[in-house]
């Protein structure tokens, strides 16, 4: 169209145009963004619910599993109970009963260790439900098809018995196959006067598992699929051959080994990927069941998982065409019953619109129209006022920005920081406005790289954790090339992932507190090195002075009482030393310690390494000083003990001292082959000066100390709360 057509057409129909045009701009922009959120939270309710099915089979199947396991452990508690009141013959029919009342399971046992039932195997070598040991071993079983009583085979070996003896506990094993079955047991010991006697346990068939896994079906095509632990696949609607064989890392896809990896460490979650039996694309969601290491798979087609979100994005977009042509429609019947009495006003708008732009804001409105429109002029002349005293508002508060040591700024939070405002006194780092908003330098090209890193993931976290505000301390490089330290003071505001946000904030230049601070530490760490140096100096003045003392004298028993002293006060300034060599004065390394602190005592009583050997396995833990004295104080006393009483001379003997952290807790063992402790003794109250201080500094440190002497071994376990730094 012609510059003479347009001229030519009346400004009722350019307005009506104009607003026609915007309204459907805005309406169609609006609802690509409703349509798009909407269905993106469709999208996720759908995982969700997804991930909640998952969830519900779970506690489904571990509801199964935990009534097999509650069976088990009624056997091993039954049984545990009557083993020494009942014949043998009744304790079977009890263990065949319970798998009478139970069709699910295959198998239901009971097995005694060595005359524990009793005392009687050698009356039953080889007879029902006995081997060649005698030992009560009665296995009911409808493997064959019928009930029927077996002994127990492989129980020195197998899993299924070895477990439960070594944990005391209750154990569900990874599936094997019996006679051609693949099962799976559960077992529980069965424990008298803290001694293991036996187990009690049932079999359960995969073939039954698998039936009631396969048989769960979701949305249209959608199936459920159980997997062990290990990633051994225990139940499959289709493939049956890849049952007890097939292991998820066998799979030659990456994203299986991943989810085997969450499995074993009992995580839950969901991956999109192509489903091996059936070719399709699936979600996998994988869900821990708590009773067992085993984890529930549920494989949902996409499409069916996001039928309900298709179906609600076409509605949407729908009504929202619809409200498209509806309020075009209205707006062009409200445009054009006022375009008549709005033409003089457009006109003067036009003429202060052009004025403002040229910074001209005393410019007012005063045509004369109908009082319907005389609230329009007043407003835009109020806005006018306010644009002027704004304007002059802006200019005072730039001036007193830009006098202050404050940097102000503006970012958009994208890669390296493109800068959108920055005020004028960016120029004492050297560098210009101009440079930051025509894009030639951004914030990050200022930034040390030593630190950029650093800045980026805490401002991320900060972004995470949902924080108004991000303060950070750290490098710039100034247009000279100095390096300075600055404070940032960030706004992060409401911010939406997956937007451009604009950030705001300020920087101060705090280079010169740095130095102050930088000296004021160097000066601490010098401080306290020299004090630890003091202190360890004067210990051995002290070690020195009880060596010479003890030469005045020709007890034995004097002497051993010095030299007990003397090495005591080193454990002790053996720490300080550490500590004035270390890069951390308030912590200390114990497996370096430890070392040392051992060395000192194997020189200070002889002992001939090639006769007594000692043992060191001491993890990389470090302790504060008022954990690390008395400890080492403890590991004195005990071994100087060991090596004063635990050997006979000239025989072989052993020490060992372990160090470590186990749930939350540090566990200190010291132990000996010499020979059990004294039964006599009480070794928490004894004339001893040093089993009295060990017992002192255990409760010191709120800790526990026990002693064990079985195996004709002496060893004290002190465990105490973790303070480790």
């Amino acid at each position: 169209m012609s510059d003479l057509a347009w001229k030519d057409l009346s400004l009722r129909f350019k307005l009506v145009l104009y607003i026609v045009v915007s309204v459907f701009l805005i309406l169609s922009i609006s609802s690509s963004i409703v349509i798009s959120t909407v269905t993106s939270q469709e999208e996720q309710l759908a995982y969700d619910q997804s991930a909640k099915m998952a969830q519900s089979y779970a506690n489904q199947f571990n509801a199964d599993m935990k009534s097999n396991m509650a069976i088990a452990r009624n056997i091993a508690t039954t049984m545990g109970a009557i083993h020494d009141s009942s014949t043998r013959e009744e304790a079977s029919h009890v263990v065949r009963s319970i798998l009478e009342d139970n069709p699910q399971l295959i198998g239901t046992y009971s097995g005694f260790e060595p005359d524990a039932f009793d005392g009687e195997d050698e009356r039953y070598i080889n007879t029902t439900a006995h081997d060649e040991t005698g030992r009560f071993l009665p296995y009911w079983n409808r493997i064959g098809g019928d009930i029927d009583v077996e002994p127990l085979v492989d129980y020195s070996t197998s899993d299924y018995y070895q477990l439960p003896k070594r944990a005391k506990q209750d154990v569900l094993t990874e599936p094997y196959f019996y006679q051609g079955a693949l099962i799976v047991s559960y077992v529980s010991p069965m424990i008298e006067n803290d001694k293991f006697i036996g187990i009690g346990g049932v079999d359960v068939g995969l073939d039954y598992v698998d039936n009631t896994v396969s048989s769960v079906k979701a949305f249209e095509t959608g199936y459920l699929f159980m997997a062990s632990n290990t990633g051994i696949i225990i139940s499959h609607p289709t493939n049956k051959d890849w049952i007890g064989s097939k292991k998820l890392r066998d799979f030659d896809n990456p994203v299986f080994h991943e989810v085997a990896s969450d499995i074993e460490k009992g995580k839950s979650g969901y991956v999109d990927i192509v489903d091996p039996s059936n070719g399709k694309d699936v979600i996998l969601f994988y869900e821990p069941i708590s009773t067992g290491n085993y984890s529930i798979l549920l494989s949902v087609p996409k499409d069916e998982v996001f039928a309900g979100v298709a179906s609600l994005r076409s509605d949407l977009f729908t009504i929202y065409t619809f409200s498209i042509v509806f309020m075009g429609l209205m707006a062009y019947l409200i445009a054009a019953s006022f375009t008549n009495r709005i033409n003089g006003i457009v006109d003067e708008f036009r003429t202060i619109s052009d004025s403002a732009l040229e910074g001209d804001l005393d410019i007012r409105a005063n045509t004369d129209v109908d009082i319907d429109f005389k609230k329009i002029q007043e407003g835009l002349n109020e806005v006018l006022d306010s644009l002027q005293d704004a304007n002059r508002l802006r200019a005072e508060m730039e001036d007193v920005v830009n006098r202050s040591p404050v940097i102000v700024f503006k970012w958009k939070s994208q890669k390296n920081w493109p800068v959108e405002f920055v005020s004028r006194n960016i120029s004492q780092f050297g560098y210009t406005q101009d440079e930051f908003t025509k894009g030639n330098i951004t914030y990050a090209d200022i930034v040390v790289p030593e630190d950029l890193g650093n800045v980026e993931q805490n401002l991320l976290e900060a972004i995470n954790r949902s924080d108004r505000e991000f303060n950070y301390e750290y490098r710039i490089i100034t247009r000279d090339g100095e390096i300075k330290w600055v404070e940032e003071r960030t706004f992060i505001g409401n911010f939406s992932a997956n937007h451009s946000n604009i950030l705001q904030g300020i920087i101060l230049d705090i280079n010169e507190r740095k130095k102050a601070e930088e000296a004021l530490e160097k000066m601490g760490k010098i401080r306290i090195k020299e004090i630890h140096h003091r202190i360890k100096n004067n210990l051995q003045v002290v070690s020195g002075l009880l060596y010479l003392e003890s030469l005045n004298f020709k007890s034995d028993d004097v002497i051993e009482a010095f030299r007990q002293s003397e090495n005591r006060v080193r454990s002790i300034a053996l720490i300080h030393e550490k500590l004035y060599h270390s890069e951390n004065l308030t912590s200390l390394n114990l497996s370096d310690y430890i070392e040392d602190l051992v060395e000192h005592l194997i020189n200070s009583y002889n002992v001939d390494e090639e006769i007594i050997k000692i043992h060191l396995n001491i993890e990389n833990l470090y302790l504060d000083m008022d954990s690390a004295v008395p400890l080492g104080i403890i590991i004195n006393e005990l071994t100087s003990n060991a090596l004063q009483h635990a050997f006979i001379e000239g025989e072989n003997g052993e020490i060992s001292i372990d160090f470590f952290k186990s749930a939350g807790q540090l566990i200190l063992k010291v132990e000996d082959s010499g020979g059990a402790f004294p039964d006599d003794i009480d070794f928490r109250n004894t004339e001893s000066l040093g089993l009295q201080l060990v017992s002192n500094l255990v409760s010191q440190i709120e800790g526990d100390i026990e002693l064990d002497t079985t195996d004709y071994r002496t060893c004290f376990r002190i465990i105490f709360r973790d303070k480790e730094v």
